[in-house]
Order: structure tokens, then sequence, then C-alpha cells
């Protein structure tokens, strides 16, 4: 395969704007408010801060939207390029995607862009392998837990296992559970938090499981901190991606 074309400035069409809004609305939307953080802007998207009530979850929210920026990129034939660096013009922004190179989308591309609306390729084969002490960046960590590990977190197991597999629904050894933790509650880590918990999704979702986040059981600050350090982990507890192992019919 030949190397990424290098070109100028990017101008993004009508219909690939359009695309990217698209995708931007298959991310979960719960601590939105119905308000977009997005502005398409030359050959850049930036996704901004907006006021509210919940920054936490808003935060989550807006790495599973860069996610899908990510991917819907690649879909479109352009090799994304994600800036977290301040901006002290706008101190809104979160961070900045842009088209830095043309590459054509492989199959992997694709997939991904499907897994984005639910459709499952089945070109994974069980559930989303990650290291125990994977960090990917800004102190964000992922852990896998058994369905008894979970229920035996204080105060948030029982509600956590009941939202992933409601009671009679499925056996416990039916399904599994990926806890993400930060380092700290900075806007980074946040963001960070969420778009890895979207990738897990994603990754299920291509190979035809089903999957659930959970966040709202961890949203009183002092069930976060009494948590701390009770995971086997470092970190904050944020919220759980729970994957069953059976594939969807």
């Amino acid at each position: 395969m030949s190397a990424p074309a290098v070109l100028g400035t990017h101008e993004w069409t009508a219909e690939e704007t359009r695309i990217l809004v698209r995708a931007a609305r298959w991310t979960p939307r719960q601590w939105l408010r119905g308000e977009w953080p997005l502005e398409v802007r030359g050959d850049g998207v930036d996704v901004v801060e907006r006021p509210g009530e919940d920054s936490r979850g808003r935060l989550i929210a807006c790495g599973a939207l860069l996610v899908h920026l990510e991917i819907a990129m690649r879909a479109l034939g352009w090799l994304p390029k994600t800036d977290f660096s301040r901006d002290d013009a706008d101190p809104r922004r979160i961070a900045r995607i842009t088209a830095a190179a043309r590459k054509r989308p492989d199959a992997g591309d694709l997939a991904w862009f499907g897994a984005m609306s639910g459709r499952a390729s089945y070109s994974c084969h069980g559930s989303p392998i990650l290291s125990v002490d994977e960090e990917p960046a800004d102190g964000v960590r992922v852990k896998s837990l058994s369905p008894r590990r979970i229920r035996s977190l204080p105060r948030v197991g029982a509600a956590i296992a009941r939202t992933i597999a409601p009671p009679g629904e499925d056996p416990e050894e039916s399904w599994s559970a990926f806890l993400v933790t930060t380092a700290s509650e900075a806007r980074r880590p946040l963001v960070r938090a969420g778009l890895l918990a979207q990738r897990i999704r994603l990754h299920a979702t291509e190979a035809g499981l089903r999957c659930s986040t959970v966040i709202e059981p961890f949203d009183p600050p002092k069930v976060r901190v009494s948590l701390f350090g009770l995971t086997g982990l470092p970190g904050i507890p944020q919220l759980v991606v729970g994957i069953h192992h059976a594939r969807r019919r």
C-alpha cells in the first residue's frame, strides 16, 4: 500500500460535513442536552465545551464523539490528526481534528464506520482484548472484571450488574466488563476515558456482541472517592463497559 499523500489545506465539502455530523449524532448524547459541541471549519473539526451542570458526563461523551469523528474522516479517505493542545484564543476548545493527509479507506475503516451505526461485520471474534495495565495516555487505564468482581464493588456493584444484565436475563458467566479509571478529573483525562470506552464499544459491536456503558452509579463525587484504590488500579473509577459474550442474532 502506498504511503498517504500529504495535501494542502482541505475545505470540507457539504457532503463531507453531512457525514461528519451524522457520525456525531451516533454518539451517546444523554449528557449533551441536544447541543452538539461541534464546529466544522476549514480543514478541521473543533470539539468545544458547552456550559452545563454535568461537565464530567459531557466530557466523557466528547471523548466518544472524537472517536466517531476520527472514524468518519478515515471512511471519507482522510488520515485524521487530533490536537489536544490548549487554544488561548478559544478556551472552550477541547480538541481539533484535521484532515492531515489523503489515505484510501481499508476494510477495517469501513467496518468501524458501520459499527458506529450499530452494524456488525463479524470480523472480530470474542470480546475485545485489552491489557489489564493498558494506559493509552493521560493516566487513563482499563481493567477487565468478572461479573462477581463487579457485583462486589461497594455502593455501585449491584446497580452496574443490573444495567448490564438484568436479573434472569443472562447467567453471570455470559458477560464481563471493562472498568475505566482516570488519574485525575481534569478535562483531558475525562475526555480520554470516553474515547477509550467508545473504542471498546465499537470493537464489541463490530464483533456482533451486545454492550452497554454504565456511568450514572459513579456520578456522586463521594462514590468515586470511596472507590479510589479498591479496583486494583491507581485511579478514580469513571465508568464501566459491559460486554455480553454471546453474539447477536
